[in-house]
This record gives structure tokens, sequence and C-alpha cells, in this order.
């Protein structure tokens, strides 16, 4: 019985032990100044829906990022969206190989089982190929890649789909002048023209021109690009809008 009394002890001085050393812990006090985020709206779903409400898999770029890239090639911007793998092999005359879900894997020039949308008009041939050079990054505003069986959406893209939309003008008139350079004498220059509508039924407009050249890091690979885009927007009066893209 004593050496049972004296477990018993031995329990309660060591829990008393545990309770005494735990320390003591505090709430945070609620702040009613809670920090709002803007509502992320995705289009790849032919609706405008809310990020969190879209039951698709849906990655959304906005113009920041594309504006703080080199704005040469698309890889540059849809870089680490998972699902997505980017190879680009420096060789402009085949463009870049892109990879979405195993589709595009095998193939050695262009972009196959990938549907590619520019302002809502496709840029892939009926036969499935696509290119990526002819994607104005000057003026582009945002990039959505829809990946996934949602991608049935726009057609025979088994792989995903990559919707780019071009920017619209906005404010008063205004110019923007762009230059990098770069190893292989690697150079950009760019030029950007935009205005907004005063009142409805007016046009915005914004041009954007981009040339790019470079020698390459190996023989025979130099290369010189010019992209040219333009876009013209109404706003009617009954909330419908026109866009004319060249």
């Amino acid at each position: 019985m004593s050496l049972l009394r004296l477990d018993r002890l031995h329990y309660c001085i060591l829990m008393s032990m545990g309770c005494i050393s735990s320390p003591l812990v505090w709430a945070e006090d609620l702040n009613s100044d809670v920090a709002k985020l803007p509502t992320l709206h995705v289009e790849a779903t032919r609706t405008d829906t809310g990020y969190l409400q879209t039951p698709a898999s849906v990655f959304r770029i906005e113009a920041p990022q594309v504006d703080s890239s080199s704005q040469v090639n698309l890889t540059e911007v849809v870089k680490g969206i998972p699902s997505l793998q980017i190879r680009n092999r420096e060789n402009y005359a085949q463009d870049l190989q892109l990879s979405m879900r195993g589709f595009g894997a095998r193939s050695t020039f262009g972009v196959r089982g990938i549907r590619l949308y520019v302002d809502g008009i496709p840029a892939t041939m009926p036969d499935g190929q696509g290119q990526t050079s002819n994607i104005d990054l000057s003026s582009l505003d945002h990039v959505e890649v829809l990946t996934g069986p949602f991608s049935s959406l726009y057609g025979n893209s088994s792989g995903g789909t990559i919707l780019t939309s071009t920017k619209e003008g906005q404010g008063k008139d205004s110019i923007e002048l762009s230059y990098s350079g770069g190893s292989h004498d690697k150079s950009r220059a760019g030029l950007v023209l935009q205005g907004g509508a005063k009142g409805a039924n007016e046009p915005s407009y914004i041009i954007s021109s981009s040339y790019f050249d470079t020698d390459g890091y190996r023989e025979h690979s130099g290369a010189e690009k010019v992209l040219n885009n333009a876009k013209l927007s109404w706003n009617l009066d009954d909330g419908s809008k026109i866009n004319w893209v060249t």
C-alpha cells in the first residue's frame, strides 16, 4: 500500500510541475481593419467567373508580371505554371516547344496539342500547329492558361489552352519607348502609342511596334523579328464592345 501511495504521489507531483512549467499563451486581438484584395476574374471558362468559384484549373498572369520581363519570348511570362513544360532552344526559325500534360512533347517545331488564342482569335492552324512568336508582348495585358479537361471548351486542344489578351487604350494620349540589350549582340527596341476614349461611342486605341535582333550563341543562329500590333476599341451605349485588331 505504501508503494502504491508513493507512486500516486509522484504522479501528482509530476502533473503539477507540468502545469506550472507550461508557457502562457495569449490569443491575438481581433483587428477590424481587414485587408480586402480585389476579386480576380477569369475569362478562360467563357464566362466572367471569380477565380475561387472556377471549377477549372486556370492560371492568370497580369500585366505587371508581363511588363517586368524582357518581352522577347513567351517563356518569360508563363514559366513556373504547373503541368506546362517550356523548352527554349534559342532557335527562332522553329519557335518555342511547349508541352502540357505530355501533349506536344514530340513536336519538332511549333506548338501542337495546345490551343493558342490572341484576343479571342485562334492562333492555331486547322492542323493543330501554332506559334508563339507572333504574340506581341509589348501590348500584352494578361495571359490565362487553361489546363485539364476544361480545355475542350476551345476544340481539339487535348493538352490545354493559352489565351492572351492585349491592352486597350486608357487615359490621355501617351508614348512609351523601351530598349534592352544582352550578350551575343542581342537587342530589342519597342514603341507603344495609346490613348483612351473621352466618352461613349468614341474609340480608344493602342499601337505597338517592336524590333528584335540577335547573332545567336552558335553559328548560323542569328535572327531578326519585327512585330506590329494595333487595336481599336469602342464601348457602345448598350454595353456591348467592338474591337478591331490587326
